[in-house]
Parts: structure tokens; sequence; C-alpha cells
């Protein structure tokens, strides 16, 4: 379950960031905070270079980053909002090259030993950003607790 994995305290309503590495880097220091054993240059750099193998702006208006760190220690999660968008790089470039903005980005950083559990997690996120009123829902609210109470209440 996603809300297992996040708090209030993990969720900024309002990213700064006007950049896709920039909202990387932003959502980094949430979990840094979290976790101070986490190494932000590896953080950072799996982060980026996942990214560069295939965006991960995986559904309309989310983007869902996520990448092996063995410093994060077990399986961390940042969730950002940005009013005004990011853009991301297309999932499918020569089918569909157009830059798709992303307001949502869920921040995953896990382990090897907890694979199974990221992909669980996965899941449970696209499970609900697929409501229909998911990202709606989120641009309105006005606070994490808002946005955590959201998530809870469409988890199954």
């Amino acid at each position: 379950m996603l809300s297992s994995f996040i708090t209030p305290a993990s969720i900024k309503v309002g990213l700064e960031s006007s950049e896709k590495e920039e909202s990387f880097a932003e959502l980094l220091e949430i979990l840094v905070a979290k976790n101070p054993d986490l190494n932000r240059r590896e953080a950072m750099d799996a982060l980026i270079a996942r990214e560069e193998k295939m965006s991960t702006a995986v559904f309309p208006f989310v983007a869902v980053p996520h990448a092996l760190c063995s410093s994060a220690g077990s399986t961390m999660v940042a969730m950002g909002i940005s009013r005004s968008g990011i853009e991301f790089e297309s999932p499918e470039p020569e089918s569909n090259p157009e830059h798709p903005v992303v307001n949502v980005i869920f921040e995953i950083l896990f382990e090897e030993k907890d694979t199974e559990t990221h992909l669980h997690l996965l899941r449970d996120i696209l499970e609900i950003v697929s409501r229909q009123d998911f990202v709606q829902n989120v641009l309105q609210a006005k606070t994490s607790q808002e946005v955590y109470d959201l998530i809870e209440s469409m988890e199954f």
C-alpha cells in the first residue's frame, strides 16, 4: 500500500522546480531528511540514469521516477505536486514525440533486495493514478495532509 510508504511530511504540495532534474533533487531532499544516510550523489545519479533509459512519465500528468540506490536502506517514496507542470520526455518518442507535462511526481528509491516491494508499489501507484479524478483532486488539495488522505481513501 502506497500510504504505508509515505506520510504527509513526504508529500510536497507546490514544487518549486520547473525542470525535471530540479524536481528530482527537490524530492530527494525530502528523502534525505527522512534518511540522513542516503547518499545524494548516488541517488541523483541513479534517478537520472534511469530517466535516460526511458521516460518515467507513465500516465497523463504523472511521472514515477525510480531507481536502485544501495544507500536507501529500504524502499523510500516522496511525492511532489507542480501546479504549473514540468516537462518530461515522451515514454514513446517514436510514436508520440510530444513532451508530456507532469503535475504529480512519485519519486521512489529502493535497494536491490526490495525489488518485489518496488514492483508492488509501482502497481499500487498506477492503480491510484488511473482513477479518473485523481490528478484533478490532487491539484485542488491545499495541504500534504489532504493529498495523503486522498491517497489513503483510494487504496483498496
